[in-house]
């Protein structure tokens, strides 16, 4: 055998994966820090005595939080925080309600054109929000729900209804069905059956898709502008436009406000972290 043709040794195999490892983690502290820039800079920004974004120092030179005094002084940001955190909740559980229960009767029930409702969903959620707009005015004009928070609620609610649905069902159907057998032998009632096995089963789940409504819903500026036209109405995503007027942009207040604005969805982001964890296993003790 000649040297060329030697198998590589232990070292250089060894050699070879510290090279690989080494560059993926460089890979993915530079993914890493490009990813937190961005958030870095907003922050210093709204600490920066400036009100300009771009002149800001990634570092300032003094801190100051007037920015953050002057957004509550001379804007009603609580207000649209309540506003957003109404109608993202409503919102939120009401399609929580409807995909839940039409997953389930998708998964475990049969019924006369249950294949066409399945794409039918598909079909639906594939339609953009732009072309359904005039049909969403012209509802809540109808029922007299423009400028009332009852009616994002509604829009809200029954805007990822469709694609939810499509993924419950498919999680319910990885629970096995002999679980429900035993209940309905146990006198359970397909009620029972669904909220005391099928449901607490289907918890991760379940938070996943409300957190990604609040998400959603919460960084909506399309629909939102549609239906509410009154200040008092307006929710996070319509009251930040104010900061950026044609001849006076206010960057460093904007600033403050974003960093404000993300705490609603990371505190409902931590308080259903457990669900995520302990959903299965809560699911099978209760059952």
């Amino acid at each position: 055998m000649t040297a060329n043709s030697r198998p590589p040794t232990r070292s250089m195999r060894k050699l070879k994966t510290s090279l690989v490892t080494n560059i993926s983690r460089l890979i993915l502290i530079l993914a890493c820090l490009l990813t937190i820039f961005p958030v870095l800079w907003i922050i210093t920004a709204s600490l920066n005595t400036g009100a300009s974004l771009f002149t800001s120092s990634i570092i300032p030179k003094s801190l100051t939080f007037k920015h953050y005094l002057d957004l509550f002084a001379n804007t009603d940001f609580l207000l649209w925080i309540k506003n957003s955190v109404i109608a993202c909740v409503g919102g939120g559980l009401l399609a929580l309600f409807f995909t839940i229960t039409l997953a389930y009767a998708f998964s475990r029930f049969r019924f006369k054109g249950r294949r066409y409702g399945l794409l039918v969903l598909i079909l639906i959620q594939m339609l953009p929000a732009t072309a359904t707009i005039v049909a969403i005015y012209k509802i809540l004009q109808t029922i007299g729900q423009i400028n009332h928070l009852t009616g994002l609620i509604l829009v809200y609610g029954g805007t990822t209804i469709p694609f939810n649905a499509w993924l419950m069902r498919g999680y319910f159907d990885t629970i096995p069905r002999d679980l429900e057998e035993s209940a309905y032998i146990d006198g359970a009632t397909s009620w029972q059956a669904f909220t005391r096995i099928a449901l607490p089963l289907a918890m991760p789940m379940v938070a996943v898709i409300f957190i990604f409504n609040l998400i959603t819903f919460y960084n909506d500026y399309l629909l939102a502008s549609i239906v509410m036209s009154g200040k008092q109405n307006y929710t996070v995503a319509l009251g930040m436009r104010f900061f950026n007027q044609p001849y006076a942009a206010n960057w460093a207040m904007f600033a403050a406000a974003s960093i404000l604005a993300c705490l609603p969805i990371l505190i409902t982001f931590y308080s259903l972290q457990r669900f995520l964890v302990q959903g299965l296993t809560w699911g099978a003790v209760k059952g």
